[in-house]
C-alpha cells in the first residue's frame, strides 16, 4: 500500500511539473496612461523580437479580463501565477491551454497594429526564460 501510495504521489507531482510551460519567453506588466493595465509578451521565435507586443487575448479571452480575474483569484500574486504558472492559471480563468495556444497581439512599434498568431507552443523552454529574465514569484 505504501509503494502504491508513493507511486501516486510521484505521479501527481511529475503531472503538476509538466504543467509548468508558457507560449512566452518575456512577460511585463502595467500600467499606460489612457489606456490602462496591459501585458507585454515576447518570443521571437513566433513573432517579431524587434517590436514590442502588447497581449490582447489568448485562445480568445482577452487581456483584461485575465488581468481582472487573475487579480481577483490570486490577489497581489497574480503576476506570478499568469508569468510562472499559465497553464494552471489561464485553466483557472476559464482557459484551456494545450500544447499550443492562439494569441492575439497589438504592436505599437512603426505604427499601430493588431496580429493573431496561432498554433503557438506552449513549452518548459520559455518558461526557464522568464525565470531567468526575470522574477514575478518574489
Amino acid at each position: 500500500m505504501k509503494k502504491l501510495v508513493l507511486i501516486f504521489t510521484l505521479f501527481l507531482s511529475l503531472n503538476a511539473l509538466a504543467t509548468e510551460r508558457t507560449p512566452f519567453t518575456s512577460i511585463d506588466f502595467g500600467i499606460f496612461a489612457g489606456w490602462g493595465n496591459f501585458i507585454k509578451v515576447q518570443n521571437p521565435s513566433h513573432f517579431n523580437g524587434d517590436k514590442s507586443h502588447f497581449l490582447l487575448e489568448v485562445n480568445g479571452k482577452g487581456y483584461k479580463d485575465i488581468l481582472k480575474e487573475a487579480k481577483e483569484l490570486y490577489g497581489k500574486d497574480f503576476k506570478c501565477r499568469l508569468a510562472e504558472h499559465f497553464v494552471e492559471s489561464m485553466g483557472e480563468l476559464g482557459v484551456l491551454i494545450d500544447q499550443t495556444v492562439n494569441l492575439k497581439l497589438y504592436i505599437f512599434d512603426g505604427g499601430h497594429e493588431v496580429i493573431t498568431v496561432e498554433n503557438v507552443p506552449v513549452t518548459a523552454e520559455n518558461l526557464e526564460e522568464i525565470q531567468f529574465e526575470t522574477n514575478h514569484c518574489k
